[in-house]
C-alpha cells in the first residue's frame, strides 16, 4: 500500500469517526457530521482510484472525473457561502412599512434558542417603529403545544409591544409557506406588498428567505451567542446545501 493511500485510510477513518461523534453524541451538528461521513467515502474512493489507475487505464481517467467533480462541488459551495455570509446583516436604515418574523421550533409553550434570537431580534429593530405592524408567521409542529406564531405573540406582547400591531400568521410550514402567507395576509389588509418590508430571522436563514420574496426584503438578522459557534458554523454549512436543494428541485 502505497503512501498516499494510507493517508486516504487514515483519514477516512477519523472522518467517519468524527461523523459518528457528531451524528450520535452531538447531534446539534449532526448534518455536519453527515459531511464528515461524506468526506469519508470520497477519501476511500480515491484511495481506490489512486491504487487502480496503474493497473486500468479507466480507473485514472475515473480519477480525473472524480477530482472534477468535487472540485466543481466546491467551488458551487463556495459561492453559495458567500451569497449566505453576504446577506447576514442587518438594514437599519431602508424604510420599512412592515415587519415579517420567520418562525423556528417551540420547546412547548417556550421559544427555542433560535426562535429566542429572532424575537429579540425582531423587538430591537421595532422598537423606534411603534406603527408598523409585526408579521408573526408559523405553524404548530410536533412537541409543540402551541403555533410558533401564538408563542411569537406572546412573547412580543409580554415585552410590551402593542397586540394591535402583531399579526398572527398560522399554517406556514417552511420558509416558502412563511413568506407567501406572510405577504398574502399583509395584502388581505390593505398593505402593498411590492414596499419594502423587513423580514427578521437567523442570519444564514436570510439568503433562503430572499428567494421566496417577490417584494423589495429588507434584511434584519438574528445571531446566536457567541458561546454558540459550533453550532452557528454547522447552520452556515447546511444552509448552503439548503440552498442547492432549493434551486435545483424547486
Amino acid at each position: 500500500m502505497k503512501k498516499t493511500e494510507k493517508i486516504c485510510y487514515i483519514l477516512a477513518i477519523l472522518s467517519f469517526l468524527l461523523g459518528a461523534l457528531m451524528r450520535f453524541a452531538f447531534t446539534a451538528v449532526r448534518f455536519t457530521g453527515m459531511l464528515f461521513w461524506c468526506a469519508g467515502a470520497a477519501l476511500v474512493i480515491f484511495a481506490l482510484l489512486a491504487r487502480w489507475k496503474e493497473k486500468y487505464r479507466w480507473a485514472l481517467w475515473l480519477r480525473r472525473v472524480f477530482l472534477g467533480l468535487l472540485a466543481a462541488g466546491f467551488a458551487f459551495f463556495a459561492v453559495l457561502e458567500v451569497r449566505v455570509i453576504s446577506w447576514a446583516r442587518t438594514d437599519s436604515d431602508t424604510p420599512v412599512t412592515a415587519i415579517i418574523v420567520l418562525g423556528a421550533g417551540v420547546n412547548g409553550t417556550e421559544p427555542s434558542l433560535s426562535l429566542w434570537t429572532r424575537l429579540d431580534a425582531a423587538l430591537t429593530y421595532a422598537q423606534d417603529k411603534p406603527d408598523i405592524p409585526i408579521v408573526v408567521s408559523g405553524s404548530q409542529g410536533q412537541g409543540e403545544d402551541i403555533s410558533e406564531a401564538r408563542c411569537m405573540a406572546d412573547w412580543l406582547m409580554n415585552r410590551g409591544v402593542d397586540p394591535g400591531r402583531v399579526w398572527l400568521e398560522e399554517r406556514a410550514d417552511n420558509t416558502r409557506e412563511n413568506i407567501r402567507y406572510s405577504l398574502a395576509l399583509l395584502s388581505e389588509r390593505g398593505m402593498d406588498t411590492t414596499d419594502n418590508i423587513a423580514v427578521v430571522t437567523s442570519g444564514y436563514h436570510l439568503c433562503r428567505a430572499s428567494m421566496y420574496m417577490p417584494g423589495n426584503m429588507v434584511p434584519v438578522a438574528a445571531h446566536m451567542p457567541a458561546g454558540y459557534f459550533p453550532l452557528t458554523l454547522n447552520y452556515y454549512i447546511r444552509e448552503a446545501f439548503a440552498i442547492a436543494e432549493a434551486i435545483v428541485f424547486r
